[in-house]
């Protein structure tokens, strides 16, 4: 049970001194007030910014109590993270148990439920949704855990309908997330748990169409992603191999007097750096990045790093900006309009798709370690994303077709972004492409059908 909280949101501390409380219980507490210190925390200044002194100060127990229960903020995070799942798990559990027996009764239900359990916690939100990527690989496996367990009860729900088929795989994680994206994004624009309930509660019609337009999946779309030949694909495109430093030798541009023009070395410079971060990043993560190690891998001094950029973070962001903007363009340059709308999904999934896993260092860095870069990145990954959903509208637009209804591009955006999230995370980048059918499928049905849409991959 969720412990109670005083009146600015704080579970009370126990009172000093000698009490008859056994230490279990005394213990027992002290554990759920760290947990409502990290969610409180995580929620105002992100994960890599807070502290145990934050912990223990939001908590109310000395530094000595913390250890004994944990042996680092990475170990609070992690088991906070397993109470609020184990919470929500029962709560979504027993709605789903005393809904109809149809699926779209029971998954309404979930839906329901799971958006109730935010509205009471939103400041859990960003925990659960976000930032278990920063603990490392142990919390990205622990949110892979989370997210599997989600598509498990979602495959569940359609498993036991007594209607033809089911749907595959990786439809089950896009509806995680889809779910993923709405509600974070939500919180992160609704600042009253009325104001919360409403917009969450509004969707809940339109997105049980949209995920109708799944179900039952065509026979011939597979449950998992086939495994094919893959062809080579060209690299350079994006920051991480655009410049790749040679094993041995100078890097960087010649020392001295030289008769470059200044505009050529100024973009040499900042497209090294973007190098250098995109690389540094996939290799160690965000948080381990350093301005001295990124100039030593771009080969420019700390004052060259600094005529271009305040600090690591605006440097990251930057880095960010230019991969986008060329994934964007790769997916862009795939479309014809004069080929039906189901031609250029499938034209532009797999130009997306190609284009990251030949880039895997901006894959891993647009995919993953953007979300937990700051917090306020978060909002700016919606926006790039929303580019994606406004080629779904160009595409609308050729075709005259409408989308069902506004949530649907956002569902489709939010629901690719996960697929991807989890491929990279698996350290799959450079078979994204198997993915190709399953994201065109996810983009393309709610605006014809899925029968319709499977012919049109299919070619049928």
């Amino acid at each position: 049970m969720t412990p109670p909280r005083d009146g600015g949101g704080h579970r009370p501390a126990l009172p000093r001194g000698p009490q008859a409380l056994p230490r279990e219980q005394v213990a027992a507490d002290q554990r759920e007030r760290l947990f409502a210190a990290m969610v409180q925390a995580v929620n105002e200044r992100g994960f890599l910014a807070t502290t145990i002194s934050d912990l223990t100060a939001g908590a109310g127990v000395s530094r000595r109590s913390f250890y004994e229960h944990f042996a680092n903020k990475e170990d609070c995070l992690l088991a906070t993270y397993d109470a609020i799942v184990e919470r929500l798990t029962r709560r979504l559990s027993d709605a789903v148990a005393s809904a109809g027996e149809g699926w779209r009764e029971q998954l309404e239900a979930f839906i329901r439920a799971l958006f109730e359990g935010v509205v009471e916690r939103p400041d859990a939100a960003r925990l659960v949704c976000v930032e278990m990527a920063a603990a490392g690989p142990v919390g990205i496996e622990r949110w892979a855990q989370g997210a599997a367990l989600l598509e498990r009860f979602i495959g569940a729900v359609f498993e036991r309908d007594p209607g033809p088929g089911t749907v595959p795989e990786p439809i089950a994680r896009a509806i995680v997330g889809a779910l993923r994206k709405i509600l974070y994004s939500r919180v992160r624009t609704n600042r009253s748990r009325r104001a919360l309930k409403g917009s969450l509660m509004k969707v809940v019609p339109d997105l049980m169409d949209w995920i109708a337009a799944y179900y039952p999946a065509p026979a011939g779309l597979s449950p998992r992603p086939r495994s094919r030949r893959l062809r080579p694909l060209p690299t350079g495109r994006a920051p991480g191999t655009l410049t790749l430093p040679p094993r041995r030798g100078a890097r960087g541009l010649p020392s001295g007097e030289h008769n470059l023009p200044r505009g050529f070395v100024v973009y040499n410079q900042r497209e090294r750096i973007f190098d250098a971060i995109a690389n540094l990043t996939a290799g160690g993560g965000y948080p381990a990045l350093g301005i001295e190690e990124i100039a030593a891998e771009a080969a420019v001094s700390l004052a060259t790093f600094y005529e271009h950029f305040a600090n690591k973070e605006e440097a990251f962001l930057a880095t960010y900006e230019v991969g986008h903007a060329r994934a964007v363009a790769a997916a862009t340059r795939a479309l014809d309009f004069k080929l039906t709308l189901a031609e250029n999904v499938s034209r532009g999934a797999a130009a997306l798709l190609e284009f990251l896993a030949a880039e895997p260092s901006y894959a891993h860095l647009a995919c993953v370690d953007v979300v937990i870069a700051h917090p306020h990145v978060a909002g700016r990954l919606d926006e790039a994303n929303s580019s994606y959903a406004a080629l779904l509208d160009l595409g609308r637009e050729q075709t005259a077709l409408a989308l069902p209804a506004p949530i649907v591009g956002e569902a489709i955006v939010g629901g690719v972004f996960e697929l991807l999230h989890d491929q990279i995370l698996q350290g799959r980048t450079r078979r994204l492409p198997e993915l190709t059918d399953h994201v065109a499928y996810i983009a393309l049905a709610p605006f014809i059908g899925g029968e319709a849409a499977w012919a049109a991959i299919s070619g049928r």
